[in-house]
């Protein structure tokens, strides 16, 4: 018993008997005949038991066979198809059997389509075998006439003439078929060939003219077509008929041997010389499909068969991909997963080099407070719309000229009136003193906004010496004025009042002296006004 999805029986029906073979990868594994009666029926279907799952070819092998070549407008698609089924039901309505047989386009001007319409007019020897198929519930693939399986055997015999008649000498009888380029136009099926070897030559003879005037009144060919007989043979026995024949009718005859095409197919000499359907079964099981006469309601069991096999094709395909998609998920979530350990891992040597740098934040001897307080200010000066950063920057340039000066106060005020008054806590100015100042910066361009710096300052490290204070204090007012940006300074407050009327008792120098207070001082500066807005 053998199984499997590279099995297939190929079946061979006459009207005698039913010739089944299985192949197996497209070797004959063994042939069993079954007669044409009820016990062969029934020996069959036991047969079909064996191979539920296994597809099924079945010749057909009849004398009882039609063809009709018949040109047709070119079409396509589902035009097509009706044209051909509304041709077929013309010719062959009622008949189960039948098929359209695609022959060439011809070359005139429409450029039809040239079909081979085939049928079985009589299919009494085939009921029984299908019936016995479709209780089995076995998978049909197609029925198929044998006439069609020798169109292949030229193409192999590589048989090249334009008109050729294959005599073929089958366990049904004589099979002459007539083919134009190659290409199937009739067959005729002769039953009761005779046994006898010294009656072959006539019968042969006999049985070609036959077929001679039957093409000729079919106006396939003409009196003077020169028509080429192939006689074929397993073991070359026709040698003697050819020749009889070439020197009766003066045709043309060529004896071909099959030893050689069924070694390549690996068929054993003995069996088709027994059996020779067995050449054209082997043909279709090879691959060789032809076209396939069965209806489709004995074809459906395949078909679903088919559509199953898709089906579990396609879930395996689809269960690869799934199965391939989640280990690529898998690979990209475990790489995931690693850059995640690899980033906490870097992020825990960060936070530990950051400690590390925190414990001596900030690398300066300003306080961490003081250090908040200046980005915070800086942060507010940076909101208004006007920053003091230039009179800062002007002020700090003049400190760093002169060390010993200490600020301890700094107002920026934006303004037309130049002479517009301070209120510091840290210096009161005396009533002259400021109508002293009121008309100093007159020369200041009054219609334009001014930027004034009011300073409040000290000198660091008094020790009584007012002299030297205030040529600090000098030399303070002079790099203020050599700043390019300083339009003017005026100087509100002196660190002592030099006033003539101030009694000046005592040494500056003395150390028990009771002036020890602090070397304050007060200035205005007035900015140079610029032409452009300020750009932070």
């Amino acid at each position: 018993m053998f199984n499997g999805s590279q099995k297939k029986l190929v079946l061979c029906a006459t009207a005698n008997n039913l010739l089944a073979g299985l192949w197996h990868a497209g070797k004959l594994q063994g042939s069993q005949t079954f007669a044409n009666n009820e016990a062969g029926h029934e020996a069959f279907a036991e047969f079909l038991q064996q191979y539920p799952a296994t597809p099924v070819y079945l010749l057909a092998d009849a004398v009882e066979e039609d063809y009709r070549l018949e040109s047709v407008p070119h079409t396509s698609g589902a035009a097509k198809r009706e044209l051909i089924a509304r041709k077929l039901n013309q010719f062959y309505r009622g008949l189960d059997y039948r098929t359209a047989h695609f022959i060439d386009r011809e070359a005139n001007n429409r450029k039809d389509d040239r079909f081979l319409f085939v049928a079985l007019n009589n299919d009494d020897f085939l009921q029984d075998w299908v019936a016995q198929i479709q209780a089995a519930a076995a998978q049909l693939v197609g029925i198929y006439l044998l006439p069609m399986l020798s169109q292949v055997l030229v193409k192999q015999l590589k048989l090249m003439a334009p008109h050729i008649l294959l005599c073929e000498k089958l366990s049904s009888g004589l099979r002459q078929t007539y083919l134009h380029n190659g290409r199937l136009r009739m067959s005729r099926l002769v039953p009761n060939v005779p046994t006898a070897a010294n009656q072959l030559g006539y019968f042969y003879l006999v049985e070609t003219e036959k077929t001679r005037l039957y093409l000729m009144s079919q106006r396939f060919i003409t009196r003077e077509t020169p028509l080429n007989l192939v006689l074929v043979s397993i073991d070359g026995n026709t040698q003697q008929i050819s020749q009889g024949i070439s020197e009766e009718q003066g045709l043309t005859c060529v004896d071909v041997s099959l030893s050689q095409i069924a070694k390549n197919l690996n068929l054993p000499a003995s069996l088709m010389q027994q059996m020779p359907e067995l050449l054209h079964m082997q043909l279709l099981a090879s691959g060789q499909v032809v076209d396939n006469l069965a209806p489709e309601r004995l074809t459906k069991q395949h078909q679903f068969s088919k559509i199953k096999q898709a089906i579990t094709i396609a879930t395996v395909v689809l269960g690869l991909i799934g199965l391939s998609t989640a280990a690529w998920f898998f690979k990209q979530g475990m790489d995931f997963k690693a850059a995640f350990n690899q980033a906490a891992q870097d992020t825990v040597i960060q936070q530990h080099r950051y400690d590390e740098v925190a414990k001596n934040f900030p690398a300066t001897s300003i306080s961490a407070d003081n250090l908040k307080t200046a980005v915070e200010l800086d942060k507010t000066i940076a909101s208004y719309p006007k920053s003091p950063r230039r009179v800062m920057l002007v002020v700090s340039a003049a400190l760093e000229q002169s060390p010993e000066v200490q600020l301890d106060r700094l107002r920026w005020a934006l303004n037309s009136d130049v002479n517009v008054k301070d209120d510091d806590k840290l210096i009161a100015l005396p009533i002259t003193n400021v109508q002293a100042n009121a008309n100093v910066a007159q020369t200041v361009d009054q219609t334009k906004l001014n930027e004034l710096g009011f300073v409040t300052a000290e000198i660091s490290n008094f020790n009584g010496d007012y002299r030297g204070a205030l040529n600090s204090v000098n030399n303070f007012v002079a790099t203020l004025k050599k700043d390019n940006r300083v339009a003017k300074v005026e100087v509100l407050q002196e660190p002592v009042n030099m006033s003539s009327f101030v009694d000046l008792q005592g040494s500056t120098s003395d150390e028990q002296s009771t002036q020890k207070q602090p070397a304050l001082f007060k200035l205005k500066v007035i900015l140079k006004a610029l032409d452009a807005p300020e750009v932070k």
